[in-house]
């Protein structure tokens, strides 16, 4: 059977035997079919995880992309976007969410026909993704083909225990997943807590120089949110609403995302409501921590979140964070940080107001950051990583 963690999320992991001395690597499939495409927290959770494994010579790893990306080996698929902008352009136009669902899911399904080729070919003995349709075509095509790979599905969606309970083993985020998962009657043995890597990389630009980048004047207020630019998940119309109630002409808005299916629609009322104090910028992964030290504050928007990779990094770079109390939170709540109920209108505009007119302690932002710094150390999550992979493969 599989050890497994813990239920403690982010704590040494000293139940997990030691890596043991194997005559051979194990091999793993790290799939995104979304990645050198999209830019959203599947993508780049799986770009970073990628990069901090590549090297080690415990495992020998693959990254299969929808997209070009640096390392990765592209797979034929039909991406999301070219089917929106193309031949699903009219359909978008009468349930653009439900259309996009429908994109999405083609892009899974040709991603994983695509991929399969290769994956018989390399024969890895674990196979990994985020995605889980991608996964079950993945898990139909294994018994098609009488194939052998083990199938880790990484819950970072917050998807229901029914969704994933067939997988070979499951890679849950945070605890309260892995205590839903417990309930729903999935054993200990095949799932384990383990967050994302979240390497941390200090951007060497002064702050005057980050906010002279986005064309900020040394006393603007800038609110920044870093998330996929929709209404039904990340709220972004609720967010600008909430800034626009600010009666406050220095107040500006950074919005760093990705275009999804309403993006036109929330853009709009963006202008309705904030003129030019609002900014959207799609952003590489590495941009990211310069956006965030030409803040003041950082803003999630979303009332579900599981792991809320953003929200841990701005708390990282030592940003005030504001945030409702869910998955996403409670991680940063161990460390002495506190949610805000972001469920009704106005609450978050008399949060900002509060932030604005009482900034939060310097030292207990620096405390949190490095809390958080030592108990997601990458070094010791990628182990584990490595670890739950090899233990795995040995099965």
């Amino acid at each position: 059977m599989f050890k497994v963690n813990p239920m403690s999320e982010f704590v040494a992991d000293s139940a997990l035997e030691p890596l043991a001395s194997a005559s051979t690597t194990a091999k793993v499939a790290l799939l995104s079919c979304g990645l050198g495409n999209v830019n959203r927290g599947f993508e780049v959770s799986t770009a970073r995880l990628f990069e901090a494994i590549k090297h080690s010579q415990n495992v020998k790893v693959r990254l299969f992309t929808g997209g070009s990306f640096p390392g990765g080996t592209q797979v034929p698929n039909l991406p999301r976007d070219f089917l929106l902008k193309t031949i699903l352009k009219i359909a978008s136009l009468f349930n653009e969410r439900r259309v996009w669902e429908f994109a999405y899911g083609i892009e899974q399904v040709t991603f994983a026909s695509g991929v399969i080729g290769q994956l018989i070919a390399w024969q890895p003995q674990v196979v990994w993704t985020k995605e889980a349709p991608l996964a079950h075509v993945l898990l139909a095509l294994r018994d098609l083909f009488r194939l052998k790979f083990r199938i880790v599905f990484a819950n970072g969606g917050g998807f229901k225990p029914s969704t994933y309970q067939m997988f070979d083993y499951i890679q849950h985020l945070q605890a309260t997943s892995y205590e839903e998962a417990l309930k729903h009657g999935i054993p200990p043995s095949k799932m384990q807590t383990l967050p994302n890597v979240l390497p941390w990389i200090a951007p060497t630009i002064s702050r005057e120089a980050a906010r002279a980048s986005f064309g900020f004047a040394p006393e603007d207020w800038v609110i920044i949110s870093v998330a996929a630019w929709n209404r039904y998940h990340k709220r972004i119309h609720y967010l600008i609403e909430e800034v626009a109630a600010i009666q406050d002409e220095n107040t500006r808005l950074l919005l760093c995302g990705h275009p999804e299916p309403d993006t036109n629609a929330l853009k709009s009322l963006a202008k309705r409501k904030l003129g030019n104090k609002v900014q959207w910028h799609t952003l590489p992964k590495a941009d990211i921590p310069r956006a965030l030290k030409a803040a003041d504050v950082f803003v999630m928007a979303s009332l579900e979140e599981l792991f809320g990779s953003a929200g841990v990094e701005a708390a990282m770079a030592e940003l005030p964070v504001i945030m409702h109390p869910h998955g996403a939170s409670r991680i940063l709540s161990q460390h002495g940080f506190e949610a805000t109920d972001l469920s009704e209108p106005g609450k978050l505009a008399s949060r900002l107001q509060q932030l604005r007119a009482t900034p939060a302690d310097p030292d207990a932002l620096k405390h949190l950051a490095n809390s958080l710094k030592s108990s997601l150390s990458e070094d010791a999550l990628t182990e584990r990583f490595i670890n739950m992979i090899k233990q795995i493969a040995d099965q």
